[in-house]
């Protein structure tokens, strides 16, 4: 989410708070980035007048701000600070930093492990306690009303949070919560009870361990959701899938039909605590990304060092804009619901959750003023306040042919960033500076580490994200050049090179002595790769030697036929190989039963079960080939071989490149440290 600049129309202030942008708006109203005269950053919503000349409307928001005041707690944070009665009514939260889940599983990271699966459980319980403890039913618990922070799940929006002892405000005929997430209760527009909060707790449990929705995996009609809900079973994937074990088990019980079948939010809290295990709720990489996110942010938003505040009025002609996210960063799905990040509101350290982890370092060297579209949050030394978004949506959560030449094109959408303040900019060579930045020549055939989809100009995939992130690192602008293969990438930058030291090549490439004196290139060794092991059982541990006997899919035609029959020669039970032409094909051919596993390159395996957790099929690298991938550098350019080397080593170090694996699905790739020529034959 990003932060817009203020327009002529907007109020300068509202209340005692300055506006500094806009962070949304909607049917409902806006919701601006606001600063008190302490320095607190605040979230400022406000109603559109036409709402708020309507009695009923009025009272509606009037009820919001009044269920928010009455929750407060370590997993939800009342509101700071409200005028429901003006002629434009409003109310102020604090900015807490931290994406909502639909995000985290749909963007930035996929589905979560057990143990994370079953800290969200733990933080959800007992939000719900609070929420219940205060006399309310949430009613609209769903994936993007949960916010992910280092410190655990956060809950918000009760904008239709409903008193368990009084009637709700509502217009004829609307409907009251999220189809998929309403208990059949809900649907039959019965009295409800705290179970219903219960009933949307599981379903959002499946959806953060499967990633899809349980009642709404297939983008069915309303009508078709409700019905499933009243009348089917979830979809929970495979029983020795995702979701399985002890936490199915409480996702089922929490999905029954009957409200009186499911646990209470004090029986899954301590059952979840115990499940969730010792190691930290959230995967290293989203970790790094956050409290990279805090830091920043900390050190953008702070109070003013002198103690004074602007004047309360327009903002001045050259106020900072607030540039947008950084280039690698993934995209927000379309669709969603827009909401307003809080803000950090106690001093104290906040209960551990998941264990224990360190406060975040702020980033090395000059510092990024950014503001992404949603933000970490530093553990241990803040607490973070989740109060109420503005709800925007009710959303659940032909190619063009490559140039003839080798001309550079911008085909993978900007990059670099900070110039010569960037952190390794004292490290780029002259040439690189003088030619404006560095050109990647790249085929698009490496899916998924560079590919373009169908009707797409723009480049995709883990090595279009790591080079604008190494970008980034060195302040310098990646542009993509294409060409018609892989061999004719690394020959384009060396022949470029001859002439200007900022020409690089990026596709995927084997290391090896052969290949290094063949192309005249040295390879900065980036990730590893080889063949992968696809299957729906999750005790394949990578070793071809476990297919013997079994009936295997690959791809038709392909040489991964003969790897496959390579590989497995030995076997006292000969492999049936059923070769298809598709992933697809082969994912269903393992569902059928037609093959117990799929061999092809472990990347494009990890990547397709990522993406399609529905399948219920893991990706496992095979040792005996993992075999290291590199950038080419033409050789005798040194200095710009070390730079980029550097620069993917304080990626590591940053969590960053973890962060880009684990958003591609393939982590098994990932090195300890970046090499130089490390492959052998």
């Amino acid at each position: 989410m990003t932060v817009e600049a203020l327009t002529p129309e907007d109020p300068p202030a509202i209340g005692p708070y300055r506006l500094l942008g806009r962070l949304g708006a909607g049917g409902m109203g806006q919701v601006f980035l606001g600063r008190s005269h302490s320095g607190r950053m605040v979230a400022v919503k406000i109603v559109h007048g036409e709402l708020a000349r309507e009695p009923d409307f009025r009272r509606r928001f009037r009820a919001e701000v009044e269920a928010a005041r009455r929750v407060s707690g370590m997993w939800t944070a009342p509101v700071l600070d409200s005028d429901t009665e003006s002629a434009v009514p409003w109310v102020a939260t604090g900015y807490v930093v931290g994406p909502p889940l639909r995000q985290v599983v749909d963007s930035l990271n996929g589905p979560l492990a057990e143990h994370s699966v079953w800290a969200l459980a733990l933080g959800l319980a007992r939000a719900l306690t609070e929420i219940h403890g205060s006399g309310l039913i949430h009613r609209d618990l769903k994936p993007s009303n949960v916010m992910v922070t280092l410190e655990g799940p956060k809950v918000i929006d009760f904008g239709i949070a409903r008193a368990v002892d009084a009637s709700v405000v509502t217009r004829t005929g609307a409907m009251i919560g999220s189809p998929g997430y309403m208990p059949p209760e809900q649907i039959r527009g019965e009295e409800l009870t705290g179970a219903a909060d219960v009933f949307a707790l599981g379903a959002v449990l499946a959806y953060a361990a499967t990633g899809f929705d349980p009642f709404s995996w297939d983008g069915a009609q309303m009508h078709t959701i409700l019905y499933r809900v009243m009348h089917e079973s979830p979809q929970l994937g495979p029983e020795n899938g995702r979701l399985s074990g002890e936490l199915r088990e409480l996702v089922t019980r929490c999905l029954a039909k009957d409200a009186q079948g499911r646990p209470s939010p004090a029986e899954i809290a301590p059952l979840a605590e115990e499940r969730a295990g010792t190691d930290f709720w959230l995967p290293p990489g989203l970790t790094a990304r956050l409290g990279r996110d805090a830091a920043d942010l900390l050190a953008l938003d702070g109070p003013q060092a002198d103690g004074q505040h602007p004047a309360w009025g327009p903002e001045a002609p050259g106020t900072p804009s607030f540039p947008r996210p950084s280039p690698y960063a993934p995209a927000v799905h379309g669709g969603q619901t827009t909401y307003a990040s809080r803000e950090f509101e106690r001093s104290t350290p906040p209960p551990q959750f998941g264990r224990d982890v360190s406060t975040p370092p702020a980033p090395s060297g000059p510092v990024r003023r950014r503001l992404p579209y949603v933000l970490g949050a530093l553990a241990g030394a803040v607490a973070l306040a989740v109060v109420i978004p503005l709800v925007v949506t009710n959303g659940d959560d032909g190619a063009e042919a490559p140039p003839e030449d080798d001309s550079p094109q911008d085909t993978g959408g900007g990059g670099g960033g900070e110039g010569a303040d960037a952190p390794l900019a004292h490290l780029v060579p002259q040439e690189v500076w003088d030619a404006g930045g560095i050109t990647v020549h790249s085929s698009s055939e490496a899916w998924p580490v560079i590919y373009a989809e169908e009707g797409e100009e723009s480049l995709a995939g883990f090595e279009v994200d790591l080079a604008h992130a190494i970008g980034e690192q060195l302040g310098v602008e990646m542009t993509f050049a294409l060409t018609d293969d892989e061999t004719d990438a690394a020959e384009a930058a060396v022949r470029h090179g001859h002439d200007t030291g900022a020409h690089i090549a990026m596709s995927g490439f084997v290391d090896s002595p052969d290949d290094r004196e063949d192309l005249e290139v040295d390879f900065v060794n980036h990730f590893m790769d080889g063949w992968g092991v696809m299957s729906d059982d999750p005790a394949f541990s990578g070793r071809m030697s476990e297919l013997c006997g079994l009936s295997v899919t690959t791809y038709e035609g392909d040489m991964m036929e003969g790897v496959v029959a390579d590989n497995t020669e030995a076997c006292p039970d000969p492999v049936e190989i059923v070769p298809f032409a598709s992933r697809d094909n082969m994912a269903e051919a393992i569902r059928d039963g037609e093959a117990e596993a799929a061999v092809l390159l472990y990347s494009q395996a990890a990547h397709y079960a990522g993406e399609h957790p529905e399948a219920g099929l893991r990706a496992v690298l095979a040792q005996e080939n993992r075999s290291a991938r590199g950038i080419a550098v033409p050789r005798g350019q040194e200095e710009l071989r070390d730079a980029l080397r550097a620069a993917v080593g304080a990626l590591l170090e940053d969590g960053t490149y973890g962060e880009l694996l684990e958003r591609w699905h393939f982590p098994a790739s990932a090195i300890d440290e970046p090499t130089v020529n490390l492959g052998t034959d």
